[in-house]
C-alpha cells in the first residue's frame, strides 16, 4: 500500500512562522481564514510569509504532535507499506526537507520525499497513491476531482478547508486520521 503525506500543517506546525510574518510586519497574529493570503492579510504580512516560506526557516518548523515520528517510523518500516511524503515547497530542496524530516526523528530517505512543480493532485495520480493525508483546500478539491484518494487534516487552526468539510473524509489531527483508516493502532 501507498501511503502519501503533506509536510506543512500536516506534519510540520507552521504557526511558528506564521506568527514569524506577522512579528517582523509589526502585527499581531490572526488565523488565516482563507487559502487565499493576500485577500485577509495586508500586503506586509504577505511578504513576509512569502519570504520565510522561501527561506531556511521554513525547515526548523516542529512537528505537530510529538508522536507523529514514532508513528510514521513504524509505517515506514512495514514491508506492505510504501511511505512518500509529497510536498511543493517554494525552494525545491528535497535534501533540506529530507534533513527537516531526520530531525524530526522520521527515518525515511531521499527516494521519499517528492518536491515538484505541477498540480499535486496530478503528481498523486501518477504515483498510484493509495491514501493521500493533506490540509490544503485546492489540493484536496483537485484530489477529488482526479478521484485521488484523499482525507483532509481539518482542525480549528485550519479554518481555509472548512468549506470542504462536506465533501471529504477529515479529521482534526494525523495520528487520529492514520487512527481511524486502521494504519495505525496505539500500543497501551
Amino acid at each position: 500500500m501507498r501511503i502519501t503525506f503533506d509536510l506543512d500543517d500536516v506534519i510540520f506546525n507552521m504557526k511558528p512562522l506564521n506568527m514569524e510574518a506577522f512579528r517582523r510586519a509589526g502585527q499581531s497574529y490572526r488565523k488565516q481564514t482563507s487559502w487565499d493570503i493576500d485577500k485577509i492579510y495586508d500586503k506586509s504580512v504577505c511578504d513576509n510569509l512569502i519570504y520565510l516560506w522561501s527561506s531556511d526557516f521554513l525547515y526548523s518548523m516542529p512537528v505537530l504532535d510529538l508522536e507523529i515520528p514514532h508513528v510514521l517510523n513504524k509505517l515506514i518500516a512495514r514491508p506492505d507499506m510504501d511511505v512518500l511524503f509529497v510536498t511543493q515547497r517554494r525552494l525545491k530542496q528535497p535534501q533540506k526537507t529530507l534533513e527537516q524530516l531526520r530531525n524530526a526523528g522520521i527515518n525515511c530517505h531521499l527516494n521519499q520525499v517528492i518536491d515538484q512543480d505541477g498540480e499535486k493532485a496530478d503528481i498523486l495520480q501518477e504515483l498510484k497513491t493509495d491514501m493521500h493525508f493533506d490540509d490544503s483546500p485546492h489540493v484536496v478539491a483537485g484530489c477529488i476531482e482526479k478521484s485521488v484518494p484523499i482525507v483532509m487534516i481539518s482542525n480549528n487552526a485550519t479554518c481555509y478547508n472548512h468549506h470542504l468539510r462536506n465533501k471529504v473524509e477529515y479529521y482534526p489531527n494525523l495520528r487520529t486520521a492514520l487512527m481511524k483508516k486502521g494504519l495505525w493502532v496505539p500500543t497501551k
